[in-house]
């Protein structure tokens, strides 16, 4: 859900005056990123505070303030486990002299994931843990079942929203016919294939998801690989994560990158060695081979929506280097669609074959 553009400037001595006042925190505040749901700040040198200003996922219903307790539910859930930040304080509540909410976390030293072989095995091996936590005593998905949606029908669901998401271009009056064509014969194709969900029903597991694997969202170090921004979180297949992981629409974020078949092959078999469940591994495999495509499937299409939809949100945030270059990118995909189509496509139809 669009909402008026940010002055950041602004927002940044309000968060500071209001941190100063109420918390006693006079480190310094610096702006270090504008996502879509949440402006992040640096908190000194240990430190992070994430302002909820926009609910782009319709699941919080335009309200700020079920986007910040939504992230803090999971943050909670994962503490202990080093795949996210650690929470650390929470306004959950607009106050008299500060009109949003937001979380204040760790901060995490690293760099934004670059798709080198070392990254990757860093990012299976998160995760591998992320996925498996259900099997630990204290990560029982019941904790969260009251706080973050459960998907019971995925490859339903996402093709459902890859039209919905795609809808907006088809009804434009300015649309490409070459594009309007490619979006009907890939809904076409994933149609064709949603008979396979029945295997998920046949070997079912849910986890925690975070659904949402741009490049920016992962902060690698040379320990390890963290997740970031979860506001797109679900419980459901884990192959939802890694088609998202792996969705050309996604990697392609990173500065036009194609990720090579041999380090796609070499990400899944780190993924599925690091589980270290052969039962668990075999069942998530099949869920894969019946799933992971869709994701590619609705990124493609809200891709073509968002041109459409979204180009207001970013379009006065000159004050952000983070928004300018998601503007960039949002031209850069037109120009991208086709050969992102063929990807998607291919993937379908192997999917189909097997």
């Amino acid at each position: 859900m669009p909402t008026q553009s940010i002055n950041l400037s602004q927002l940044q001595q309000q968060i500071t005056l209001h941190l100063e006042q109420t918390r006693s925190i006079h480190n310094p505040v610096e702006l270090l990123a504008h996502g879509e749901a949440n402006v992040i700040f640096r908190l000194g040198d240990q430190q992070l505070i994430r302002v909820a200003v926009n609910t782009p996922n319709q699941r919080f219903e335009g309200d700020i303030r079920r986007v910040t307790k939504f992230e803090k539910s999971i943050l909670e859930y994962l503490n202990g486990t080093e795949i996210g930040h650690q929470f650390i304080a929470a306004q959950l509540e607009r106050s008299h002299d500060f009109s949003y909410t937001y979380l204040i976390t760790s901060y995490l030293p690293g760099i934004s994931l670059d798709y080198s072989r070392s990254h990757l095995q860093k990012c299976a091996e998160t995760l591998a843990k992320l996925h498996s936590l259900p099997f630990q005593k204290h990560y029982s998905i019941d904790r969260l079942k009251d706080a973050v949606p459960t998907i019971q029908n995925p490859l339903t669901l996402f093709y459902q929203e890859a039209r919905q998401y795609a809808q907006p271009y088809l009804d434009s009056t300015g649309a490409d016919p070459e594009v309007v064509s490619m979006i009907e014969a890939v809904l076409k194709a994933a149609e064709k294939n949603l008979w396979r969900e029945e295997w998920l029903r046949e070997f079912p597991y849910v986890c925690l998801v975070h659904s949402d694997h741009t490049y920016e969202n992962w902060v690698v170090n040379d320990r390890q690989a963290h997740l970031i921004d979860w506001e797109w979180a679900e419980l459901g297949s884990p192959a939802g994560d890694l088609g998202h992981f792996l969705s050309p629409v996604t990697i392609i974020r990173r500065h036009s990158y194609r990720l090579p078949e041999a380090d796609r092959a070499f990400f899944l078999q780190c993924y599925y060695d690091m589980l270290e469940n052969r039962e668990l591994a075999d069942r998530i495999a099949r869920h894969f081979a019946a799933f992971g495509a869709y994701p590619a499937v609705r990124s493609l299409c809200w891709t073509a929506g968002y041109w459409i939809t979204a180009n207001r949100w970013y379009a006065n945030s000159e004050e952000s280097p983070s928004a300018r270059e998601r503007m960039r990118r949002l031209e850069q995909s037109r120009q991208q669609f086709p050969e992102l189509w063929q990807d998607v496509m291919r993937w379908l139809e192997e999917t189909g074959a097997d």
